[in-house]
């Protein structure tokens, strides 16, 4: 695709400049090849206005107008897609930044649920939640200083609380959807005019077409999402281990008993990147030393031998799996802290001192520099399988492999790649990510603090390198395809129609297409659907 710019009618601003006000409907082309921007570098349109509506009644005047002249119409949260699933397929389109629409509308924690605007942030969320003493059951990804519930819902994000409750997809009750026709839908028990948003199955569970659709089937104005009390003790456990196979099946026994409510494990690339960064990975006796007193785990000896030594330094760690367990009271917390340590010393592991996850835990939603951007500056860009927990091992075994094949042009290019695995209640995913030296764009300098980005802002395109990285990325998409997985964030990336089994459930989601978006306005490509 090209990325011309695209003139559109002086009248049509005027009107969008009524419904918003005139700050929030910008047309200069930098800003529109800015909002039209993420980080996939794919080919993609810059949208012909870009619109920041401040309530849904705004939202809904918008959409209206916009698909009644002839636009087309994309959502946009905070911008961390790498699946283009907010690029504008067409240059004749609205692009939607959805940031204004912000507010928490009600929190009730009687009913336990609340209910918020989708340009809110993960980080606002749960900021304002934890002065309140409650948090949503998934609550954001490592992204969510910018990352907001709207896009999470789309694109179907993990993280925070992930390995207990799941996707984002498993805490949201209900939503408001605005249509192309301007419509507001709302689903869950928010849509019985005697009720309130307490549950979501209000019939067939029509809030589950809207959620992992990368905005396909309109725009998400006021999600509802599930609270629970925050957990007061919480305790933190990191293991290294030697081979990846142990690892993983370390992480596969302790998902299977829903205990952990983050648990990821680093490759070799990602250890040395914390080495770097000064962070030193040490024996560490915290919980081995006090189960073994209590006799409490079956890998005893090796225990007894790590108490007695001491801590010493661990260099150059192959893989460490990291995890953290919350819990009503100190017992359970730690009880469930010793059965993944009795399960990690059972396939071999070492424990280590618990920094990483204290840290991600004291700081949630920290800057995104170190999760965008390599330890020099470079591009990051994941690609990932998301798999029964049976296949886990198989798939890092794949991927270790597949690595391995493609050392030479690696090396050649100096690309580097790491990757990372965490589950999502008794979900395996597995990430890769390629690194490389190539021009950040504005869009990514915006996002990192501002010594980084003088640093960095002058690092030169590098179209040859960046082209064997994207071919490179559809390959192991493709690997991971073949061997069983499914994908979040789908987007116009992964090979939604491709992968089904039969033809029926294509069938049944351009029918939804037809009904809610009949003129196929609403993010065309998304999944797929044109």
């Amino acid at each position: 695709m090209g990325m011309e710019a695209l003139a559109i009618d002086d009248s049509l601003v005027s009107q969008l400049k009524q419904m918003v006000g005139n700050d929030h409907v910008l047309t200069d082309e930098k800003d529109r090849d800015f909002y039209s921007t993420d980080l996939s570098y794919r080919d993609r349109e810059i949208a012909a206005v870009v619109v920041q509506p401040g309530n849904t009644e705004e939202l809904s005047e918008c959409v209206e107008l916009a698909v009644r002249s002839g636009l087309a119409v994309v959502a946009r949260g905070g911008g961390m897609s790498y699946t283009s699933g907010y690029t504008p397929e067409r240059p004749d389109t609205m692009l939607l930044d959805m940031r204004r629409m912000d507010r928490i509308l009600e929190l009730n924690t009687e009913d336990m649920y609340v209910t918020v605007e989708c340009g809110c942030t993960w980080k606002s969320l749960y900021e304002t939640l934890k002065e309140k003493g409650v948090r949503t059951p998934y609550w954001g990804p490592l992204s969510g200083m910018y990352a907001t519930v709207g896009g999470a819902l789309s694109q179907n994000s993990l993280f925070h609380g992930s390995g207990v409750n799941g996707t984002v997809a498993d805490s949201v009750l209900g939503m408001q959807v605005v249509l192309p026709s301007g419509e507001v839908l709302t689903t869950g028990s928010g849509a019985n005019k005697n009720s309130n948003s307490f549950w979501r199955h209000f019939g067939p569970d029509v809030t589950g077409l809207f959620t992992a659709d990368t905005g396909a089937f309109g725009v998400k104005a006021v999600a509802t999402l599930r609270l629970l009390e925050t957990p007061p003790s919480t305790a933190y456990m990191a293991f290294k281990f030697d081979t990846l196979s142990d690892v993983l099946s370390a992480q596969v026994r302790i998902a299977r008993l829903s205990i952990a409510s983050e648990c990821y494990m680093f490759d070799p690339y990602y250890n040395a990147g914390f080495e770097k960064q000064g962070i030193t990975f040490t024996e560490g006796i915290s919980i081995v030393g006090k189960v073994v007193r209590k006799g409490g785990l079956k890998g005893i000896a090796s225990a007894a031998k790590m108490a007695v030594t001491g801590k010493k330094l661990l260099k150059n760690v192959p893989y460490s799996l990291h995890m953290t367990f919350d819990a009503l009271t100190d017992v359970v917390a730690n009880e469930h802290q010793e059965i993944a340590a009795g399960i990690c010393l059972d396939e071999n592991g070492v424990e280590m001192d618990n920094t990483i996850p204290t840290v991600f835990r004291a700081e949630p939603f920290g800057g995104v520099r170190t999760v965008l951007l390599g330890s020099e500056g470079e591009i990051w860009l994941p690609v990932h399988g998301f798999f029964p927990l049976s296949k886990a091992v198989e798939a890092g075994a794949a991927t270790e492999k597949w690595l391995e094949e493609k050392r030479p042009i690696l090396e050649k290019y100096d690309i580097k790649t790491s990757y990372l695995t965490c589950f999502a209640g008794v979900e395996f995913v597995i990430e890769p990510s390629f690194y490389w030296h190539d021009k950040l764009g504005d869009f990514r300098l915006s996002l990192i603090e501002e010594e980084f980005a003088e640093k960095w802002k002058d690092i030169p395109s590098d179209v040859e390198k960046r082209k064997i990285v994207l071919e490179l990325r559809e390959e192991l998409r493709d690997l991971f395809d073949n061997l069983g997985a499914c994908h979040l964030q789908l987007g116009k990336f992964y090979k939604y129609s491709e992968l089904m089994n039969n033809d029926s459930l294509w069938k049944v989601l351009n029918g939804v297409k037809d009904v809610l978006d009949p003129e196929r306005k609403i993010n065309p490509g998304s999944l797929g659907l044109r």
